[in-house]
């Protein structure tokens, strides 16, 4: 009558040293003001940084697989929202991973930008494949913003919006909800996007003009300084800005509780 024998001490050995294996975590630098969700991911093999006062909402992804992840300051990263592309992302739509080359035509650039630009300037594809975003950025529930794109400050990406890769979305700049911005394409700063497909539409501020009467009466009165020129909706546009630092302060008390610790 054959008898059961134990499997060979080699075999158990080898088996009781499996360990379970998961994506790799992407190294995290991130600055001790900003507020980062438990739940947020972060996953990837080059490194991921995270300005000061940036706010990381739950569930938002970051996958540093093809090159870093640069947030600056001041951002807001909205729930579900992706910074980058996970691994098993087709490759119809992970596109090329050579540097892209310079293209053409691009706008003129600000002082302001120009010197944003000048701190990501290399000649290196980790560089050229870097995923940027400049202060004050906001993106919005469910985004995509893929590897490469480079988002300028104070740009607003609203919900459900796709940055291709190697995008380049000037300052200012509004996407709205819904809207996909093709590969290696330019949005000029001070512009809004709207729209999908053939009927997406872009509307560029108006050029500068000097303040109105009553805005000078205002200054006048006050004993502010007086304003220059600027395009039109800038006022608005500072407000905006205002507003985003009371919302900012609210969130980082909502999304880490007091006493919690944040994201390491």
């Amino acid at each position: 009558m054959a008898t059961l024998k134990p499997p060979p001490a080699q075999h158990r050995s080898s088996s009781s040293s499996r360990t379970p294996t998961g994506p790799p975590k992407a190294p995290l630098k991130a600055d001790p003001s900003s507020t980062i969700a438990d739940t947020a991911v972060f996953q990837g093999t080059y490194p991921v940084t995270i300005g000061a006062n940036t706010i990381i909402h739950p569930r938002a992804r970051f996958y540093a697989y093809e090159g870093p992840i640069i947030v600056g300051d001041g951002c807001i990263i909205s729930e579900k929202a992706v910074i980058g592309a996970a691994p098993n992302t087709p490759a119809s739509s992970r596109g090329s991973s050579r540097a892209p080359s310079p293209r053409p035509g691009r706008e003129t650039r600000t002082p302001e930008t120009r010197s944003e630009d000048s701190e990501f300037k290399s000649g290196s594809t980790e560089a050229e494949n870097t995923t940027r975003l400049s202060y004050f950025v906001i993106i919005g529930p469910q985004s995509t913003v893929l590897p490469g794109a480079h988002i300028h400050s104070s740009a607003s990406i609203e919900s459900l919006a796709t940055i291709n890769r190697y995008a380049d979305i000037g300052s200012h700049v509004k996407i709205c909800s819904g809207c996909t911005v093709p590969e290696r394409s330019s949005v000029p700063e001070w512009t809004v996007v709207w729209g999908s497909g053939v009927g997406q539409r872009r509307r560029r501020v108006r050029e500068a003009k000097p303040p109105g009467a009553a805005v000078l009466v205002a200054a006048h009165m006050t004993q502010s300084p007086m304003p220059e020129a600027a395009p039109e909706g800038k006022v608005i546009e500072e407000a905006r800005l205002m507003v985003l630092q009371k919302e900012r302060e609210v969130l980082a008390r909502m999304i880490v509780p007091a006493g919690a610790g944040k994201k390491k």
